[in-house]
């Protein structure tokens, strides 16, 4: 039996889809995450939830919205890490989900110290000028973020008639997103439809 709230997204979701993923905003939303322990795998049962991580499954994310809709689009933003283990990622996204995918080099600021340096890659107006560029291929744009400055993308796409849902997670999305959009989602109720459980990289004692 499906929860309420694939319930309630399959009655919000209208047409043609778009999914728009901020991709560090998502993943940071999903690293604060607490593994329950009665989602732990049988394969995974012999580690301590302090041993164990939850992270996007992105095949798992497609499919579920697949199943929800007719999906027009999978836009992905992200940093562009420059190393080996990432561009094998971003190759699967690209070539193996045919995600349409959007990156950058991180840009480092002054004001952190030279041992702890402040890096960041805003995809805001990427992200606000896509939507709006393709909003005559999609019904209902799904937002993966929960970054303030996309408040006015919602209510802008809402008032040309599009529905605009928001997936975030409770602590990480700013207040002004859930009264903007037509609906908003906390990433935690739909767990098991894309995200996944996995044991934490032991981390090298030389540093």
């Amino acid at each position: 039996m499906e929860n309420e709230h694939i319930e309630k997204l399959k009655s919000m979701a209208k047409g043609k889809l778009a999914v728009f993923i901020d991709a560090a905003n998502l993943e940071q939303s999903v690293r604060d995450m607490w593994v329950n322990p009665k989602d732990i795998p049988a394969e995974l049962k012999h580690f301590s939830t302090d041993q164990l991580r939850l992270s996007v499954d992105y095949k798992k994310l497609k499919e579920f919205f697949k199943s929800i809709g007719s999906v027009e689009m999978i836009r992905f933003y992200s940093a562009d890490f420059q190393t080996e283990s990432h561009r094998g990622f971003m190759y699967f996204l690209r070539k193996g989900l045919k995600f349409v995918l959007n990156t950058k080099p991180l840009k480092e600021y002054d004001d952190h110290m030279p041992d702890d340096p402040h890096r960041k890659a805003n995809f805001d107006v990427e992200i606000g000028i896509d939507a709006t560029f393709y909003m005559n291929k999609f019904d209902t744009l799904i937002l993966f973020s929960g970054d303030s400055d996309f408040e006015y993308l919602l209510k802008f796409m809402r008032g040309y008639g599009k529905v605009a849902l928001v997936f975030s997670r409770s602590g990480h999305v700013a207040k002004e997103l859930p009264p903007a959009a037509s609906h908003y989602f906390d990433i935690v109720d739909f767990r098991s439809e894309i995200l996944c459980i996995q044991a934490k990289k032991a981390k090298n004692p030389a540093g």
